[in-house]
């Protein structure tokens, strides 16, 4: 019989089919370690393992990886254990680190059906917080007006408020705290109704309280490195196909949205850039007419907007200078269809998004129409 315990080492007790699995040239290894005959004992870590496909899996003994009813994939652990992938989908409920969560019948096209969630327990008391990786996320669009009303990704259970999104989201990472012993429930709602090729896969990893890649409190997404873009929920190029309550292009941003973004400060930088997508016009369209735009406006300084223009739906950078001049911007918001290179000295490094309950027109104010979010690439600069 095979037993995980917490210290992560496996058991294996005088099964021959488990037995086998210690003959791979380590007869040397077992050799004085057997208690008595047909019982010995194999002692390794349940860490992360590379497999012979695009996914990690756990380096669990054989039977361990057999009763969660998962995929071996080659060896691990000087071939003492098996890297072992484990895969739920509908309906399932999961405690094991590395869980990949798809959808029915992936990578194959999902038609939609009924609500499909999965319950993500705690693989120990060490374990603070859930990594969420969509490794392949494509949902229905949101309604013109910025609401999931047929697709839909809820995450709930966990410490940290997650906003409900939908839509293009392979990519995207969340962090989410565990409450204590209360699990994380992820539903994804997609309804048969609406006709579209939709799927999944989400890679799940537990992190322990003192992991260095724990996400700081208030950080729903977690950037590291010197640089790279950070891009809003369901950005994309191309535009919503819906038309919004005004009769207008509708947006790709989702409404109610309002949740932090933070970059880990490397060693040696103190302040950090935030620019433009190069090359790609539609990279800060937050607010404003999209459509109405020609390409001396759209993407540049005079598409941009800031301080009491952004009302309804902003980023927020703290205490920014802008980066040609130094000179003190004098606001923390900004929106429009352009951005202007700012620089923030602030740490930690974060900025936040904001967007109201209603992308249509208002009583004093026209429609956004066709806004796509942002996608701001990011630089820190040396001390």
């Amino acid at each position: 019989m095979l037993v995980a315990v917490a210290a992560g080492v496996a058991l294996l007790e005088g099964h021959h089919d488990d037995i086998e699995d210690l003959e791979d040239g380590q007869d040397s290894e077992r050799q004085g370690r057997i208690l008595f005959p047909f019982v010995s004992i194999v002692r390794f870590a349940n860490t992360e393992c590379s497999s012979a496909s695009t996914l990690n899996g756990t380096c669990l003994a054989r039977r361990e990886c057999n009763d969660l009813g998962g995929t071996i994939t080659g060896f691990c652990a000087n071939r003492r254990g098996r890297c072992c992938i484990v895969s739920r989908t509908c309906g399932s409920t999961s405690n094991v680190n590395n869980t990949y969560f798809t959808s029915p019948g992936y990578p194959a096209a999902y038609s939609g059906g009924s609500t499909c969630s999965l319950i993500v327990h705690r693989c120990n008391a060490q374990v603070c917080q859930l990594r969420i990786d969509f490794l392949d996320m494509v949902l229905a669009q949101p309604d013109g007006d910025g609401n999931c009303i047929s697709d839909a990704v809820t995450i709930t259970g966990g410490n940290t408020v997650v906003p409900v999104i939908c839509g293009d989201n392979t990519g995207q990472t969340l962090f989410v705290d565990f409450a204590g012993n209360t699990p994380i429930t992820i539903t994804i709602t997609a309804t048969a109704a609406t006709v579209f090729s939709r799927r999944w896969n989400i890679k799940l990893t537990q992190l322990g309280c003192d992991c260095p890649g724990i996400a700081p409190n208030g950080c729903l997404q977690y950037y590291t490195g010197t640089s790279g873009t950070i891009t809003s929920f369901n950005y994309g190029t191309a535009a919503n196909q819906a038309l919004s309550t005004s009769l207008v292009t509708g947006t790709r941003q989702m409404v109610n949205l309002n949740y932090g973004i933070c970059i880990r400060m490397e060693a040696g930088y103190c302040s950090i850039q935030y620019a433009q997508a190069a090359g790609d016009p539609y990279s800060f369209t937050v607010t404003g007419d999209v459509e109405g735009a020609d390409a001396t406006v759209l993407g540049t300084a005079l598409g941009a907007a800031n301080n009491g223009a952004c009302t309804t739906d902003f980023v927020v950078i703290p205490d920014p200078v802008v980066a040609a001049t130094q000179v003190p911007v004098g606001t923390d918001r900004f929106c429009g269809i352009g951005f202007v290179p700012v620089v923030s000295n602030v740490k930690p490094f974060v900025l936040y998004v904001v967007t109201n309950a209603n992308e249509g027109a208002t009583a004093t104010a026209p429609p956004d129409i066709a806004n796509r979010g942002f996608s701001l690439a990011y630089t820190q600069v040396a001390c």
